[in-house]
């Protein structure tokens, strides 16, 4: 699990978020923990980043994990401390680098925006127990820090994009949309016979698995009996109906976004409009229903043009920001920096223990043993433990496919957010 591209959606989390933590080791704060060309870079702020992923960290997976989640393989051979701490170092560099080439696009954070990010660093000090925001380091400085280099972050993203050709022709964007029914057939060396369509059956009575002949049986039949409505006949079959939206490079092997076969695709290119395949489309491990919906889909069209434009902004701000980064000389000074730790175990606080705070009731809890803060609650009561929750389409460019369920987020960590966006209490 890399975690570079989920900072800016776990900073925002936090600034949202009460947490209480237990007593810890403490790192000099006026040491530098990098360099970039001649500025030092606070150890003080990169700290204090650090701590705010670690803990919204444990909100969500320390469920999974256990009290020994910061030790664990983070999937790349390291442990989660390690790309954790990488990630930062990874981020601060980017918000310094882009700070330092700010005047390049005449990006500067007014006097309001100022005023709401001093407003929005002391509510975050405040809504945090003293031990909280002693171990994250959170100073109002440091808070307010933080949310400046995301400010600028955002903008510079805002300036840097905007340098892209906005001209897309419709032959770029062109989308013809087809929807399909998939049978898979039995696993090799087994009769499973299930199929993305095919009904949940209780464990007790559940109906035996089909033979590759009864699964190619079940799909000839809604051929034959879909012809005047494939949703009806699938319906009654208890079948699930798919769409596809493809554009001509993905009838290119190597060009090819979606997630089904090549030869499915040009089997529908093959149809008009409303009109079914004749035969099952067939691949190695499954049969297809199709039926051509649109050869000329002008809302699947539009989104494939966003969907390009997406692609060309990104891939202008990862240039520039890549050039200012080989035109730079970023030192992370190991001695500093491997003090950083996340011994200290985040939980948020309960709806009810803020409200106990609210009307006076009852105080901050923190946890003097230093284990997970607020009594009789755990991190992910909701059971998200072990998922980041997000959903992510590959890179924004594949074609679209709807009625599956969704795919999770790739190891990138998009978790659904941008990098950089901007931490939710400052926004405004």
């Amino acid at each position: 699990m890399k975690f570079k591209k989920i900072a800016a959606v776990l900073l925002a989390a936090v600034m949202a978020s009460s947490f209480a933590a237990g007593c810890g080791s403490s790192v000099n704060i006026d040491a530098a923990a990098a360099t970039l060309d001649d500025k030092e870079i606070s150890m003080g702020v990169a700290n204090f980043m650090a701590q705010c992923q670690a803990a919204q960290m444990d909100s969500y997976l320390l469920a999974y994990y256990g009290e020994d989640m910061w030790n664990s393989d983070s999937g790349d051979g390291t442990t989660m401390t390690d790309s954790v701490k990488k990630g930062v170092m990874d981020n601060l560099w980017e918000f310094y680098v882009l700070d330092a080439h700010a005047a390049d696009y005449g990006v500067e954070v007014t006097e309001e925006e100022k005023s709401a990010i001093t407003a929005a660093a002391a509510k975050f000090i405040s809504d945090n127990s003293a031990d909280a925001v002693r171990v994250m380091n959170a100073s109002q400085e440091n808070v307010e820090e933080m949310l400046r280099l995301y400010k600028i972050q955002d903008k510079m993203r805002d300036a840097i994009e905007a340098e892209i050709d906005t001209n897309v022709t419709d032959a770029e964007c062109a989308q013809k949309t087809f929807s399909y029914v998939k049978f898979e057939k039995p696993q090799e060396g087994g009769e499973s016979g299930e199929t993305e369509a095919s009904q949940d059956a209780d464990a007790e009575g559940a109906e035996p698995e089909k033979t590759a002949e009864e699964v190619k049986a079940d799909a000839q039949a809604l051929l034959d009996g879909g012809a005047d409505n494939l949703e009806t006949a699938a319906e009654a079959g208890s079948y699930t109906v798919l769409k596809c939206s493809y554009g001509p490079d993905d009838l290119e092997e190597e060009k090819n976004t979606t997630s089904l076969d090549v030869e499915i695709l040009k089997t529908a290119d093959k149809l008009k409009d409303g009109v079914m395949a004749d035969a099952l489309a067939e691949t190695d491990d499954s049969y297809y229903v199709i039926r051509m919906d649109s050869v000329d889909d002008k809302e699947a069209a539009e989104k494939k043009k966003e969907s390009i434009l997406s692609q060309r902004r990104s891939e202008k701000y990862d240039e520039v920001l890549q050039k200012y980064k080989d035109d730079s000389k970023w030192t992370v000074h190991e001695k500093e920096w491997k003090k950083v730790n996340f011994e200290n175990l985040y939980t948020i606080k309960t709806a009810e223990q803020e409200t106990a705070a609210d009307d006076g009731t009852a105080g901050s809890t923190t946890a003097d043993d230093g284990a997970a803060g607020t009594e009789g609650s755990t991190a992910a009561d909701d059971g998200t433990a072990g998922t980041e929750g997000s959903t992510a389409a590959d890179d924004g460019t594949a074609g679209t496919e709807e009625g599956q369920e969704p795919q999770t987020a790739a190891d990138d960590g998009a978790a659904g957010t941008e990098e950089g966006q901007e931490p939710q209490t400052a926004a405004e």
